[in-house]
């Protein structure tokens, strides 16, 4: 069990953004709905199925107009964690990513340098730890067991680029702001919950939870976005903020110092032969 602790923690220091910042930059958990003092006006409470589903149809598009297309991704960030146990900054973060096909990860510590290296496909995770001489070798399979969520490869990939991530069409409880328009969607395992930018429908923060309510203890991942960059015609966001709450919360904050689209790139990983395989 300790193992699987560990090699999750490892997991999701690689999935969940990396981990960021030295001096993390705070973000506000905004609520969802999103609240305004001043008027919020709910669609569809005075309009009718018509308008409401115009509204919702044109807000989708806007949504999906944001989305960000690329052939190749590289960017490099501070990033920094907290468990009610733990917490760890300083630490600085190389991905690489080709669209579809493979995330290459880097991670280093002041002093040791390099510490992780992962390569990430849509069907296995390679990974080795330099401090304790460990390589990991996984099916991408084995990640919904090792962290009790679906991990898969493309989630994974739209977390890390900045798109939305379990978005839908089954749009319900539209809640709309001056600034802020919030929305719920259904899908088969989850509720997503959203809250976008009401003049260009960018993200500004998403929280996915379990549907089934049974469960000890309900998960949730909510994540926040900000300090938008425009590159080559994108809308990329350079902070993250992210929130992971089952049994206790896990926060995780990640900025971007540099970030690049389509240019060349190469994904070195080599298996050590002298390292304990896990």
């Amino acid at each position: 069990m300790k193992r699987k602790i560990e090699v999750a923690l490892l997991i999701i220091t690689v999935g969940l953004g990396m981990m960021a910042c030295r001096h993390p930059k705070k973000l506000a958990r905004t609520s969802f709905p999103a609240a305004d003092t001043n008027k919020v006006k709910v669609a569809g409470d005075s309009s009718s199925n018509e308008e409401l589903a115009r509204f919702t149809s044109e807000m989708l598009k806007g949504i999906h107009a944001n989305h960000i297309e690329f052939n190749t991704f590289s960017g490099k960030m501070k990033l920094a964690f907290e468990t009610d146990k733990k917490s760890h900054n300083n630490l600085n973060a190389t991905f690489r990513i080709k669209k579809d096909s493979i995330i290459w990860v880097s991670i280093s510590a002041p002093i040791v340098d390099e510490v992780i290296r992962a390569v990430i496909t849509p069907d296995s995770l390679k990974m080795y730890n330099k401090l304790d001489k460990q390589l990991f070798l996984r099916k991408m399979s084995d990640a919904e067991e090792l962290l009790n969520i679906p991990f898969d490869f493309k989630t994974l990939q739209d977390m890390l680029i900045g798109n939305p991530v379990y978005l839908t069409d089954s749009v319900y409880q539209v809640v709309k702001t001056p600034a802020i328009i919030s929305f719920s969607c259904d899908h088969a395992k989850f509720v997503s919950l959203f809250n976008v930018f009401a003049d260009d429908y960018g993200l500004q923060q998403s929280k996915v939870m379990d549907k089934d309510s049974t469960g000890v203890a309900k998960r949730s991942c909510e994540l926040t976005y900000g300090d938008y960059a425009k590159v080559a015609g994108r809308k990329f966001p350079t902070t993250r903020r992210i929130y992971v709450e089952e049994k206790n919360v896990t926060k995780v904050a990640l900025d971007f110092t540099r970030y690049d689209f389509d240019v060349p790139l190469t994904f070195p990983f080599s298996q050590p032969a002298s390292y304990k395989r896990m």
